[in-house]
């Protein structure tokens, strides 16, 4: 579970799908979005926080809240890449794996009459382990990916009003994306597509509708190694929400996001270093929870 702070309001008469949020991290892309690196072994280490909310109805582990939600959540990653030295189909594979962690703190409201009451909960705990397969080709200046990865239900859960770190909800992501980079005018365009498959939570026994998501970057060398602009993502459900747990319909979501970002490469001690550091602040949300998120990544080669 992963995405998005400064408070942004959806309608006053928003619906919220179970738990409003994608098993796949929006964010996750941005400079070098299809890039293979070259052989070797790479372990990166994340830190995400978001912060966001939602008025209207919303559905949290089989349980209706009417009157809209808030969550805080900081979660943290550490991911290992595995790109071997030989080629298949004239492009380089890559192996990846990522192991989340995170803390959430959640505010619910529910009108009772003329009154309104509040509960809040909070925790910490495993989230859902990612496993992701690429294949990579580089044609000069431009470079490109496809990827397919698979989500466990691996997380905290458990249903009703209670901290999650997991969804539970097993699904399959799959995407292109592309990095072109202009030497002489120093600008990168990036970008990512993927269709996320999901399968039904057999705790609550709610599928949600499969999605599209579309990350970019677009950014400036200012000097050697710092890649300075802007980023975003764009998230849409394609097919409604289904399933007995569906208790607030088939319904399909929405977001967009804009916000600064940098990536700045060097070597320390012959160890190549790539820090990225972007924040999104969210709009355009409709049946989710919508807000801000910052995210920094570290990756060191081995």
């Amino acid at each position: 579970m992963a995405a998005g702070g400064l408070s942004l309001y959806a309608s006053l008469t928003a619906e919220a799908a179970e738990y409003t949020f994608s098993i796949y991290g929006l964010g996750g892309t941005a400079f070098g979005a299809g890039v293979t690196p070259p052989p070797g072994t790479y372990v990166s280490a994340a830190a995400t926080f978001y912060r966001g909310d939602i008025t209207g109805n919303i559905n949290i582990g089989g349980v209706v809240f009417d009157a809209g939600a808030k969550v805080e959540l900081l979660a943290g990653a550490v991911s290992g890449l595995y790109v071997p030295d030989w080629t298949v189909l004239g492009g380089r594979p890559g192996l990846a794996v990522t192991v989340p962690v995170g803390h959430i703190d959640l505010e619910a409201t529910a009108s009772v009459g003329p009154l309104a009451a509040t509960r809040e909960t909070s925790g910490a705990g495993l989230g859902d382990v990612v496993s992701r397969l690429q294949l990579g080709w580089q044609h000069g200046d431009f470079a490109h990916l496809v990827w397919v990865q698979a989500v466990a239900p691996t997380g905290r859960y458990d249903t009703g009003f209670f901290p999650i770190i997991g969804l539970h909800r097993p699904g399959i992501d799959t995407g292109w994306a592309f990095t072109w980079t202009d030497k002489q005018s120093k600008l990168q365009l990036n970008g990512a597509v993927g269709f996320n498959f999901n399968f039904e939570n057999d705790r609550t026994d709610y599928l949600s509708g499969n999605e599209v998501h579309f990350e970019w970057a677009v950014g400036y060398e200012l000097m050697q190694g710092l890649v300075v602009g802007v980023v975003g993502y764009d998230w849409r459900q394609l097919t409604g929400d289904s399933g007995e747990g569906a208790l607030l319909g088939p319904f399909e979501g929405r977001v967009d996001a804009i916000g600064p970002g940098l990536s700045y490469t060097t070597v320390i001690d012959k160890m190549p270093l790539i820090v990225n550091v972007r924040h999104y602040e969210e709009y355009s949300a409709e049946r989710r929870i919508s807000g801000s998120m910052s995210i920094a990544t570290v990756t060191l080669k081995f």
